[in-house]
């Protein structure tokens, strides 16, 4: 019974290393495509940055919470991020104010867009493939 523990815990310390290590990646190529200029920079900032941004997120969560049910992690976090592309439709001083910074715009969003659900759901997809990768290991 101990070893088994033993082993247990041995499997999740493996899950949360590769975990913050692709977390440590990703936030690096996440800026990377917020700070990138040149061409398809809309798709990059726009898209592809909300896809990284759920693939974070979810990473994330389940790196904190690593004994639950990941795709209950990985849903909810694909919920609050719609809640949030939803709340770019409310203004007020106070999102604006949050609104104003780099970090703020990139983390609350500053333009409502229906196209952005499916970059969501692919982060989410994305995220999932990764989550059962890691659990193999």
């Amino acid at each position: 019974m101990k070893i088994r523990k033993l082993q247990e815990a041995d499997s999740i310390k493996r899950k949360r290393i590769v975990l913050s290590f692709l977390l440590i990646l990703l936030i690096p190529l996440g800026l990377a495509t917020k700070l990138y200029d040149g061409p398809f920079s809309s798709l990059l900032s726009d898209k592809i940055a909300g896809t990284l941004y759920v693939v974070f997120w979810s990473l994330l969560v389940v790196l904190i919470f690593v004994r639950k049910n990941y795709l209950l992690l990985v849903s909810l976090v694909l919920i609050i991020t719609c809640a949030l592309e939803f709340l770019q439709l409310y203004s007020s001083s106070f999102l604006s104010a949050i609104r104003s910074t780099f970090i703020g715009r990139s983390l609350i969003g500053n333009s409502f867009s229906w196209s952005d659900f499916a970059y969501y759901l692919l982060g989410s997809v994305i995220a999932v493939v990764i989550v059962v990768k890691i659990r193999r290991i």
